[in-house]
Order: structure tokens, then sequence, then C-alpha cells
């Protein structure tokens, strides 16, 4: 069977379907040899190249059934067989930062983490009804600025969001920046990189062995019981990560 994630970021179960930039073939194509089905979101030209089809730039679960999305990044047409709806937001997307980052948000369990200057208002307004702790900072890419570990852990290169977190309780691993790829003038963050893909799994986009941190990454996911997969042949990159959707149970 298979059910609508209502805990965004956190599966329980193996993810089902998920939302992923449409031009990163090569993650979509060892997704879907993971049984993972995933739902291409077209490239938002508004945006600089490295950044234009990533998945937590053009779309935000709400954890309702219901995912927040650039207006021309998905159809509602591609979401039938998901159960899932799709709201447009009323935020243009687009570069420079901070236009870029409306929907960049991490949720967390009971928390939402972002820069709420900049985020889109239907996050914030819907964050409080459902009663969500905000918890507000500086970093607009609060997303891809932080690997979720569990709704209690988290691996981040910002300090000022490790601090932020480790003050709400969470174990925070922090790592030095610089060793994920992005484009050939940037390099990108972990958050953007991986995915959770149950409960105990958690994918990267390339060779983590290769990351100065690669020690405590995998020290802090074997305390959480979690197992990273990843494909040694390949780079480390930031491809914006994936939106989880419907899980097995």
């Amino acid at each position: 069977m298979i059910r609508i994630i209502t805990n965004p970021n956190l599966p329980c179960g193996k993810v089902k379907h998920c939302l992923i930039g449409g031009r990163y073939k090569e993650e979509i194509s060892e997704l879907t040899e993971l049984g993972v089905e995933c739902i291409p979101l077209k490239e938002n030209t508004l945006l600089d190249k490295e950044i234009s089809a990533h998945a937590d730039i053009l779309s935000y679960n709400l954890g309702c059934g219901k995912i927040l999305a650039d207006k021309n990044a998905i159809g509602e047409d591609q979401l039938k067989n998901t159960g899932i709806t799709v709201r447009y937001c009323d935020s243009v997307i687009s570069s420079p930062y901070p236009k870029d980052v409306p929907l960049n948000v991490a949720r967390i369990g009971g928390y939402i983490i972002c820069n709420e200057k900049y985020t889109d208002k239907y996050i914030t307004e819907h964050a409080e009804q459902q009663k969500l702790n905000i918890i507000n900072t500086n970093q607009g890419y609060s997303r891809c600025n932080i690997c979720i570990v569990n709704e209690k852990a988290v691996i981040t290169e910002d300090r000022g969001l490790g601090t932020l977190l480790k003050n709400c309780q969470f174990d925070v691993l922090e790592i030095e920046s610089g060793d994920v790829y992005l484009s050939d003038g940037h390099y990108g963050f972990l958050g953007g990189a991986t995915c959770k893909l149950s409960e105990s799994i958690m994918y990267f986009s390339g060779n983590i062995e290769n990351s100065r941190a690669y020690p405590e990454i995998v020290n802090f996911l074997n305390k959480h019981n979690i197992t990273p997969i990843y494909n040694k042949n390949r780079i480390l990159r930031d491809f914006g990560g994936i939106n989880q959707l419907t899980e097995e149970i």
C-alpha cells in the first residue's frame, strides 16, 4: 500500500513518489533503480542556471497532501497517481537572491526554519495554522543548508543555523563547507546533495567518502541508526534534493 507523507522530509516507509529537478538524469536513474518514481520539475529560466531546476527552490511540501510550487515547475496532471494536490505560490521565483528563496524552507517535524522576511506568506500562515514552531534565521537558503537526519538531528555547514537548532535541543553536526559541487563557480551544500528514502536510509548524490567530514558524518548517521547509500563513481553534488510525496507501508 502507498500513503501520503504527512511529515515532510521524514518518511517512515520506503519513498515511492518524489519531486526532483528534471535535468538531474543521473540522480533520477539511481533513485528509479531504488524503486522511487521521480516526478520531474521543469527549469525556471528566471533563475541562475545552477539552481534553476532545484526541487528545494521550486517546491515545498505543506505536509497535508498538498505542495506549494513555482507556477511553471509542475502540472497537476503529473501528480494524478499520488493523491497530492498542488497550489501555485504567489511569489515570483527568480534570481538574484533573495527572490529565489520564498520556498527554500526546512520543515523538520514540528518546526519550520526560514528567513521569514523572504518566505512565501502562505508557508508561514499555514505553519501558524498548524501550530508549527517557526525558527527565524538570517540564512535564506535554509533548506539547502540543512541535511535532515531525523526530527531532532541535522547536519549543516551553516554555523548560525547550527546554533539556532542547538538552542532548540537539536543534535547538530556542524561541518566545513566546500566539499559539495554545485557549479564550476560555486560550491553547494550537503542538504541539497542528500535526501531520506526511508526512516533509516539516507541517499547521497555522490561519493561522500571524498568529504573531509566523512568520518564525522558516518559516525553521526550511525548514532541515529541511518545507513548512507551513494555511488562511489560520482562526485557529491548539490542537485536540490527531492520532495518526498508518498511512501510504501
